[in-house]
């Protein structure tokens, strides 16, 4: 009887041991695998939200205003850590045109960190040594009126507030509201402009891609038959008519103030 119940004791301590080595074999990439999952759906649950952000940045009139909730960390997985908080910031440098930005930083433990910026109306990504313009701002809208005539349009959005940085695991408020909207230049009942000129130098911060993003709009123009040009953080719209001294833009600027505030 006892050589029964030790060989009992021995097979349950073998299957308890092979179960540990299978666990120990099998678990970590398990978690790695929810982890990677669970930083995956909060990457795209935050790119969601500055998409709403964009979205409403345009419609805000002044005085208007909208509340927006950023999830500050992946869900957990039982007790499994899963990274750490992010960091919500908002920001602007002491330059005179500068844009301000709302920056979200995340360093995770699988998925690729990032960090995603609202700037100058537009959703810059950054992952890596690479940056990237993901939601391209209306910088520059245009109309053709005919006989070689064209409206273009340029819109300046500017984000004003204290600078503060949030990092917390629980989620965050970010708040937009409208401060003040007006055109700067306005076009009365002839072409005002020969050119347009699109300056972004000390407005942005990711110059490398605001600089590509330009390239890209000055090729959409192009397309159009608009004579568009780039050059780092310069566009230039010539319109159809390319000869000196001629004017045949109806130029409008715009400008939005649009406050920030975080909690």
């Amino acid at each position: 009887m006892m050589e029964r119940g030790v060989v009992t004791v021995v097979a349950a301590t073998v299957l308890v041991l092979l179960a540990v080595m299978a666990l120990a074999l099998f678990l970590p990439p398990f978690l790695e695998s929810q982890t990677k999952s669970g930083e995956m759906k909060q990457a795209e649950e935050v790119r969601e939200v500055f998409s709403q952000l964009q979205t409403e940045l345009y419609r805000l009139s002044q005085g208007e205003s909208r509340t927006f909730v950023f999830p500050m960390a992946p869900s957990s997985f039982f007790l499994y850590p899963t990274g750490n908080a992010a960091t919500l910031s908002f920001g602007a440098r002491w330059t005179e045109n500068d844009f301000g930005r709302v920056t979200y930083s995340m360093t995770t433990r699988s998925y690729p960190s990032y960090t995603l910026v609202l700037e100058g109306g537009g959703v810059v990504l950054e992952q890596g040594r690479r940056s990237l313009v993901i939601l391209p701002p209306f910088l520059v809208r245009t109309l053709d009126l005919g006989d070689n005539l064209v409206r273009v349009e340029v819109e300046w959005i500017y984000l004003v507030g204290e600078n503060v940085r949030v990092s917390k695991r629980g989620p965050a408020t970010l708040t937009l509201q409208g401060l003040e909207e007006r055109y700067s230049v306005w076009a009365e009942n002839e072409p005002n402009a020969e050119n347009v000129v699109v300056d972004l130098t000390g407005r942005v911060e990711y110059d490398n891609a605001w600089g590509r993003y330009l390239q890209e709009l000055r090729d959409e123009l192009n397309a159009r038959g608009l004579n568009a040009s780039a050059s780092g953080l310069r566009l230039t719209v010539s319109g159809k008519v390319t000869t000196p001294g001629i004017k045949d833009l109806y130029y409008f600027e715009r400008y939005r103030k649009v406050g920030v505030w975080l909690a």
